[in-house]
């Protein structure tokens, strides 16, 4: 197999139909050049020039594992004439799998698709690839869905692959859920290089599944990133592309769309709403609950900038709870050994390690994740966008609203003599989504 500097570049006289505009660069994900079993899957990319003059590219492969701010800027040009098409007919090297950075003039457009092609050089099977580009990667710290997702006795399984979408290195959250909610195997938190691609084959066979339909990805990183997934059947006719799913979030005719769940509760406050002072050390919100609603899953985020650690051994961060004594969580500082306490109810205690990572006049940011249905309960603290810290627990307690649920920031005075007001610290950017 020719490598794609030397592969035969098509020169087609048609016209680019509706494709997105080239704008900077994009990149081709699942950039592929390989063989499975006696099946070769191979990617090829068309770049279309609708304008009347010759346009120029850049095309440059980054194999997965790599890190692609290494070699920046040392791609092939190639020229597209006016209104024609160029055709890479190979995009990867023999035997590689990774992505593609092509970057160039704005008025080039692109498209790519993937082929399996048999041992006969007939073609099996292809799929169209999406590009990840600017307008459709996947903001830091956002969850995206890929949807289904399967392996089964006829012998379709399901490829994952992330791309990282930043100049700096990422960490990233996967799970995975059945039909049914309930969760594939655990919680995976992996790294990924800078502007570089992880790719996962039979990826729920990895995670213990042996035979499963309509299952569903769930994957949040911290910096920009582009999901994918991949449904074949290797040396067989099927070949299936799927990126991240729509979100009934936005009105397509302007009023027109269908209606957004009344029951999902989401509390935001922007900016700074907590500024722990001597004698204003304390707040809290009650939460607008849907009266008989039982809730799967609450998620609360925010700010949280430090300031001098108080003498005392504990400072109460935060807490979840509900006026009939169910607590949801209390985060804890205890100060000496910089170390997270996470307090579930029920004698329930989620412990951080010493030295952690907590240091005064450091700003980060928590996240909690409370799930009924995985029964778990998530921690996750971030500075600079990269994960610092992660604890997991059990769940202890149902998401209904029974009286009043109030999240708690600060403590009103020194409890015990231990439990000291996080004084100076300040508090900002809330979100709390009750999710039915």
């Amino acid at each position: 197999m020719k490598s794609w500097k030397t592969a035969a570049v098509a020169l087609c006289a048609f016209l680019a139909g509706a494709l997105p505009a080239l704008a900077g660069e994009v990149y081709v994900p699942f950039a592929s050049n390989r063989v499975v079993g006696t099946t070769t899957y191979q990617t090829k990319v068309w770049i279309s020039n609708p304008s009347a003059a010759a346009r120029k590219f850049s095309v440059r492969f980054i194999s997965k594992d790599t890190d692609g701010t290494v070699g920046a800027g040392t791609g092939t040009e190639l020229t597209v004439p006016a209104g024609g098409t160029l055709l890479l007919g190979s995009v990867a090297p023999s035997g590689s799998l990774g992505m593609v950075e092509i970057s160039g003039a704005t008025q080039l457009v692109i498209n790519a698709r993937i082929e399996a092609i048999g041992t006969n050089g007939a073609i099996l099977s292809s799929a169209n690839v999406p590009m990840a580009s600017g307008a459709n990667k996947v903001k830091e710290n956002t969850n995206a869905h890929l949807q289904g997702l399967e392996i089964t006795s006829r012998g379709t399984i399901s490829d994952l692959g992330l791309l990282n979408l930043s100049t700096t290195a990422a960490q990233c959250t996967i799970k995975a859920f059945r039909s049914n909610g309930t969760q594939i195997g655990q919680t995976s938190v992996i790294s990924v290089l800078p502007l570089a691609t992880r790719h996962f084959e039979n990826a729920l066979s990895t995670l213990g599944e042996t035979a499963v339909s309509d299952a569903r990805f769930d994957v949040t990183c911290t910096k920009s990133f582009f999901p994918y997934a991949v449904v074949f059947k290797a040396g067989g006719p099927e070949t299936n592309f799927i990126t991240a799913s729509s979100a009934l979030d936005t009105s397509v005719l302007g009023g027109g769309g269908g209606p957004v769940d009344p029951e999902t509760m989401v509390f935001q406050v922007a900016g700074l709403f907590h500024d722990a002072k001597l004698g204003a050390s304390y707040k809290e919100y009650e939460l607008p609950l849907v009266e008989g609603v039982a809730y799967k899953k609450a998620t609360v985020e925010f700010d949280l900038a430090t300031a001098t650690f108080p003498n005392g051994v504990f400072t109460g961060l935060s807490e979840l709870r509900r006026s009939d004594r169910t607590l949801y969580y209390s985060l804890i500082l205890r100060n000496d050994r910089t170390k997270t306490l996470l307090d579930l109810g029920n004698e329930v205690l989620l412990q951080g390690r010493n030295n952690g990572p907590w240091r005064p006049r450091q700003t980060y940011r928590i996240v909690i994740d409370y799930d009924t249905v995985a029964g778990q309960v998530t921690f996750r603290l971030f500075q600079n966008g990269s994960v610092v810290e992660t604890l997991n627990g059990r769940t202890s307690a149902t998401l209904t609203k029974n009286g009043k649920t109030r999240i708690i920031f600060g403590l009103s005075e020194v409890f015990d003599n231990a439990y000291f007001p996080p004084i100076g610290f300040k508090y900002s950017n809330l979100k709390v989504t009750f999710t039915p």
